[in-house]
């Protein structure tokens, strides 16, 4: 449905002073995109927070190693790595890499990036990157060779230095400027507003298309796509997918969507309540349509049908495991088997003569999740399972409340795999005691075998591991997995090589251009 033409009356001029016309030049070599973050500091130094997102978004910072837009890890300011001992790595730098004011990249000014990083006393010091990274020294052998010894066995290592936050930049650069080693110079920050970049003509990768780019920030995602209608914009990023519908007839458009590791789950508490009996779970997952949730949610475009925790983009997915088919009539008699019976004939069913009404709780920081609980709710009814909808700002509320088991089902979306690793997600959440285990859920083999993936080097033996994990998460539902979300961009036709990134790390790259 189009919107009225009132409407795009109040909105359009809201949308015009957000993009500045000075932008709207239709230079054939720039480039404005719209996005919904971006700094909130002139100088966002990427080991600082969450920094490091927003320049390697923005083609300015670098790490030794990334993830390809298959996940798959390559060495990227590495040459090469040679694990020298379970503790012991050995990385060697590519020649000819430079800083955005032309020095060269030596072993020093890697080691100085990691330095403050992992440095208490460092007024960059990371806690979230020290506790990942692990690193007990580093010592710069030569020009371009640097060893890393970690405290213990890491055989995630190198997915942590694909981190944005690990981001090389110039060491002494007095908190003026990011100097980085990117196809991109970062030239103007306005802190929530706009990220103003431009090409480096002597990036070791060779020239970028682009001269420049401006990186907007526009929070509502209506906004976003108002501005990008409005020919404001040539790329907007991260919308409603109904309005994907809207415009993908537009020839002079190209709707570009593609499956990320973001998650779309429930946690479920396992520890007591209805949901403690494995019957009333897999029930659940027979009751709750997701392809209808896909569909009519996210426009059948904003995500993909989920299985495993880990999306098939992943590597580390297990191919094995196929969505739970939607099957109420299979639902009602796990629930059956349950114990569960409509004494009263009220269309609720009840198990040891309490009504089964679960506790269904969300956040208000995604548009979807509200409407998506609806749809659930409505869904679980067709199987007699009432629920209970509450919406919080925040997700900590949630998490806090479900421990002491007054939520039966927590519907977040998370990133399972931010650096391609499959152990950030098992261990944040399947472990007994783990720090978002908020289930109460107690798997002795999953402890044993989380244990065991930190420290297997091989990558093969690494796999088996972590599909053993996802069958007996798929088995036992600690969480029941719905979808993985798509990024969806709105791009105009003239826009080349614009691609998403599923761990949504990077944005620009010297490919991409304007015809």
């Amino acid at each position: 449905m189009k919107p009225s033409f009132f409407f795009l009356l109040i909105f359009l001029p809201a949308v015009l002073c957000i993009i500045p016309s000075a932008f709207t030049s239709g230079i054939s070599d720039e480039l404005i995109i719209a996005k919904p973050f971006g700094p909130r500091i002139k100088v966002p130094d990427p080991a600082k927070g969450y920094n490091g997102w927003y320049t390697s978004e923005a083609g300015v910072t670098e790490t030794l190693f990334v993830l390809d837009f298959h996940m798959n890890l390559k060495p990227w300011l590495a040459e090469s790595v040679t694990n020298k001992s379970p503790l012991v790595w050995e990385i060697k730098l590519k020649k000819g890499l430079r800083f955005h004011d032309n020095t060269c990249v030596n072993a020093q000014a890697v080691k100085w990036s990691f330095d403050r990083i992992i440095d208490e006393k460092s007024k960059v010091f990371n806690k979230r990157l020290h506790g990942s990274l692990n690193i007990k020294s580093i010592i710069a052998v030569d020009s371009h060779t640097l060893l890393f010894e970690t405290h213990k066995p890491h055989a995630g290592f190198l997915y942590c230095l694909t981190s944005p936050g690990t981001g090389i930049i110039r060491p002494v650069n007095k908190g003026q400027i990011i100097c980085g080693t990117g196809p991109f110079i970062l030239k103007k920050v306005i802190p929530n507003e706009q990220m103003v970049v431009e090409k480096f003509d002597n990036y070791w990768g060779g020239q970028p298309n682009l001269a420049r780019v401006y990186l907007k920030t526009v929070m509502n995602p209506s906004t976003r796509m108002l501005a990008f209608e409005a020919e404001q914009v040539d790329v907007a990023v991260n919308f409603p997918e109904i309005d994907a519908r809207r415009i993908e007839s537009r020839k002079d458009v190209k709707i570009i969507h593609k499956p990320t590791n973001r998650l779309c789950f429930f946690f479920v508490r396992v520890a007591d309540g209805p949901l403690a009996d494995p019957l009333v779970r897999k029930a659940l997952n027979y009751a709750i349509n997701r392809k209808e949730i896909v569909d009519a949610i996210l426009a059948g475009i904003g995500g993909e049908i989920g299985a495993s925790v880990f999306p098939e983009v992943l590597p580390w997915n297990n191919k094995t495991l196929k969505p739970y088919p939607y099957d109420p009539a299979k639902a009602s008699r796990l629930l059956a088997d349950a114990g569960a019976i409509d004494s009263n004939g009220d269309g609720i069913l009840e198990i040891g003569g309490r009504p089964l009404l679960l506790n269904v709780w969300t956040y208000e920081g995604r548009a979807s999740l509200k409407p998506l609980l609806e749809l659930v709710q409505y869904q679980l009814a067709k199987v007699g399972i009432a629920v209970k909808l509450k919406i919080t700002k925040k997700g900590s509320p949630i998490n806090q409340a479900m421990k002491r088991g007054g939520v039966h089902l927590n519907l977040q979306m998370w990133n399972v795999a931010p650096q391609g690793d499959p152990d950030y997600f098992i261990s944040n959440v399947f472990i007994s005691n783990a720090e978002s285990n908020f289930m109460g859920y107690k798997n002795l083999e999953i402890d044993r075998l989380a244990k065991k993936g930190k420290v297997t080097f091989d990558l093969k033996s690494r796999k088996k591991i972590y599909d053993r994990i996802q069958e007996i998460i798929y088995n036992e539902s600690p969480v029941i997995v719905l979808f993985h979300k798509s990024l969806v961009s709105a791009v105009c036709d003239y826009v080349q090589n614009y691609q998403i990134h599923p761990a949504e790390k990077y944005l620009l790259t010297k490919g991409i251009g304007r015809r």
